[in-house]
């Protein structure tokens, strides 16, 4: 449905240029596709919403490892330095831990390492980070920005060992850590261990390396002298399970965002954003659980994970807190070497495409900047002047502003092009007319207007081939500002929040098909879009060639140009307010564009008198040109042979 109105739009515009003999069945097939459209997405919906009631999501996932029954209870996470009691695993199973029986028993401790962009909360209990908090951002609330926070064994680790009864969970055990509170900043760097020694020289260890700024971090899970403790040939085991929390407004939208992102050992990248659980069979090189504006992303630094992995999405019902919950199972190459290591790279912070690229494992590939040409013209045109004015102006609606116009001086040569195409058509609109009296044959007329084009120089395609060439750069537009996190919470004018909605109106109320095409408000960037977009029509109207009282086909398709407008209503009115806004500016600067062409570059009379000189010289045709007339041709002749 999202790109309907820019697929028709071009359609009825070439119809219209080209002057077309359509019978009114064209009319009624396009109106009979928009209605199907329609129907089916409500259909759709319903049926899905009917599944879900009927089928709530399961509450396990694919990470199915054992676990143990706990009653634990932490408090007071965001302190400096806690110690909570908790309740040791039972006697009979820690006995069943073998070599890491001692370990099942303590209390954890809690400590908080801040640098200048996240503060990261770190356990004993399991070793691992327990929450991270971005430092420059707040939730749609204003809340401070939890990017994930655990609640139970969400990061843990299965080791199979030859002096255990039981698989061990890393999350049960207490580690060690001579590691205080810090605040660390600029250049600095601090390690971070958590260990588990069993003695002699026995060691496990998760290992993390935190940076004085930024987002990434290196972790690694070592085992010393452990080759005999460790199975042979057994992976390690990582279950990662994460509730990504809702953290702006809409969560409509947030979840259409969301999805559990993947790439293999053969830089093919794939992702999951409806429920599924999914096994891939290659080696995974990184694995992301991206948001709308913000990921958590874990890289295995020098040897892959082992294939098998398995992914799962689970989308919560009556809970609009959590946006989805993800779980991987991935497999740790374990090698039995007595100085054992598994290095890798962790990402948790926003989904900003410079700081992705930093990364170097096209971790820039979860910005969704569209396929192909649109990506192209996303990360090699619009990204570094979004940037360059960025570092000038601190006002993106200007930005936004400056950056439409740009755009439409870069694309001025095609859109001149255009217009002079459409100029000529409407001077050479009554030669048109007269062919058509003359030669009622619809082969022979349509030959004959070949060649009076081939005379005249004129293009049938030029008003719409130069706007055909404009549209990556638009749809492009599409694909940048929901992806765009430097909008997020970024206000303009009436807009709170350039990311999301501008609503004038909101209601609560469940109106079945009024939410389905509106949401539950009204934007009013989209309605000034939408008028605009019925003026630049108007305008476009105008300067076509004027269709005859009994030409009932152009009469119908110029209608259906108005119709579109409507439809943007409901295609935008739930997008982001700097979407809506800036093709509002594109529809103004168009106006503003057209209008003068048309009053400094346009003299009808001038046209007619170069159309007429072209006539006078022989005529130069292309190969285009050379075969539309040789079907012609073919066609007439068909007709005449019918016809004995």
């Amino acid at each position: 449905m999202r790109f309907v109105w820019f697929m028709l739009n071009h359609y009825l515009c070439a119809s219209i240029t080209k002057k077309m003999n359509f019978d009114k069945n064209t009319v009624i097939g396009i109106t009979l596709i928009i209605l199907i459209f329609l129907g089916f997405s409500i259909y759709t919906q319903q049926q899905e919403a009917a599944y879900l009631k009927s089928h709530p999501p399961k509450q396990e996932t694919a990470s199915k490892y054992p676990t143990e029954n706990k009653a634990e209870k932490v408090t007071n996470t965001d302190s400096i330095n806690t110690k909570v009691e908790t309740t040791a695993i039972d006697s009979s199973k820690a006995q069943a831990y073998g070599s890491f029986a001692n370990f099942t028993k303590g209390s954890e401790q809690l400590i908080t390492i801040e640098n200048d962009n996240c503060i990261y909360t770190f356990s004993n209990k399991g070793g691992f980070i327990k929450k991270v908090e971005l430092k420059g951002f707040k939730t749609f609330t204003k809340k401070p920005l939890i990017l994930f926070e655990d609640k139970s064994g969400d990061f843990n680790f299965t080791l199979y060992t030859n002096t255990s009864k039981v698989p061990i969970q890393t999350s049960l055990l207490y580690f060690t850590s001579n590691v205080a509170p810090k605040k660390i900043s600029g250049d600095e760097k601090l390690d971070i261990i958590y260990k588990i020694d069993i003695g002699n020289g026995k060691i496990y260890e998760h290992k993390y390396t935190l940076n004085g700024k930024g987002y990434a971090a290196d972790f690694s899970v070592n085992a010393v002298n452990l080759s005999d403790v460790l199975a042979n040939n057994q992976p390690i085991t990582l279950n990662w399970k994460q509730d990504l929390p809702a953290q702006e407004g809409g969560i409509d939208d947030e979840r259409f965002n969301t999805a559990l992102y993947f790439m293999n050992n053969a830089k093919e990248e794939d992702d999951l954003s409806r429920d599924k659980d999914k096994e891939v069979e290659t080696p995974l090189h990184w694995v992301s659980y991206k948001q709308k504006f913000f990921n958590t992303s874990l890289i295995a630094a020098k040897e892959s994970f082992k294939s098998g992995a398995k992914l799962s999405v689970v989308t919560p019902t009556n809970n609009n807190a959590i946006v989805k919950t993800f779980s991987t199972q991935l497999q740790i190459p374990y090698n039995n070497n007595n100085a054992f290591s598994f290095p890798m790279h962790m990402f948790m912070g926003p989904n900003k495409y410079d700081e992705l690229k930093k990364m170097n494992v096209q971790l820039t590939e979860i910005v969704p900047l569209g396929w192909s040409i649109l990506s192209i013209i996303n990360k090699y045109f619009i990204i570094p002047i979004f940037h360059f004015l960025s570092k000038f102006i601190s006002n993106y609606g200007i930005i936004i502003l400056i950056l439409a116009i740009v755009i439409k001086l870069v694309t001025f040569p095609f859109t001149y092009k255009s217009t002079i195409s459409m100029a000529k058509m409407k001077v050479l609109k009554p030669e048109i007319d007269e062919l058509k009296k003359k030669y009622p044959s619809q082969a022979e007329f349509g030959q004959k207007q070949m060649e009076l084009y081939s005379q005249t120089g004129v293009s049938p395609f030029g008003g719409c081939l130069p706007m055909l060439l404009q549209m990556p750069i638009l749809i492009a537009m599409y694909r940048f500002f929901p992806a765009s996190i430097e909008l997020r919470q970024q206000p303009f004018l009436w807009a709170t929040d350039l990311s999301s909605f501008d609503a004038i109106i909101s209601w609560t109320q469940n109106i079945p098909v009024i939410n389905f095409l509106f949401g539950n408000h009204i934007s009013l960037f989209t309605i000034l879009m939408a008028v605009s977009s019925i003026a630049v029509t108007k305008l476009s109207s105008q300067m076509q060639p004027s269709a005859g009282a009994d030409d009932m086909m152009a009469q119908q398709m110029k209608l259906m140009m108005y119709v579109m407008p409507i439809m943007l209503l409901f295609m935008f009115n739930k997008q982001p307010a700097a979407l809506s806004y800036y093709y509002f500016l594109f529809n103004v600067l168009t106006l503003g564009q057209n209008w003068f062409i048309q009053k400094f570059f346009i003299d009808e009379d001038e046209i007619h008198r170069q159309i007429q000189e072209n006539k006078k010289k022989p005529p130069k045709q292309n190969s285009f040109q050379q075969r539309m007339q040789e079907i012609m041709k073919q066609q007439q002749e068909a007709q005449k042979n019918r016809k004995k």
